[in-house]
């Protein structure tokens, strides 16, 4: 996962509820969504920061249980 903007991002449109969004900037506003040391940034960004660690581990996930799964069926063949 880049945090520091060595990876060019790609801006999609994205969608929460209205209470998510309240969630959110209450996160933000209290400081309970960390931003880089030394940094200080506007809240769109802690929240987009906030956005792709939730997917980085999401698809880190995946490939751990995929990982899982073939060790499993590789068992299986024996």
């Amino acid at each position: 996962m880049d945090i520091f903007g060595k990876i060019p991002l790609v801006e999609i449109p994205v969608h929460v509820t209205p209470d998510q969004k309240k969630w959110l900037d209450k996160m933000v506003e209290e400081g309970k969504i960390a931003i880089p040391p030394g940094g200080t940034l506007e809240k769109g960004s802690v929240i987009s920061m906030f956005l792709r660690m939730l997917i980085h581990n999401a698809m880190e996930e995946q490939m751990r249980q995929a990982a899982i799964d073939a060790e499993d069926e590789e068992d299986d063949d024996e």
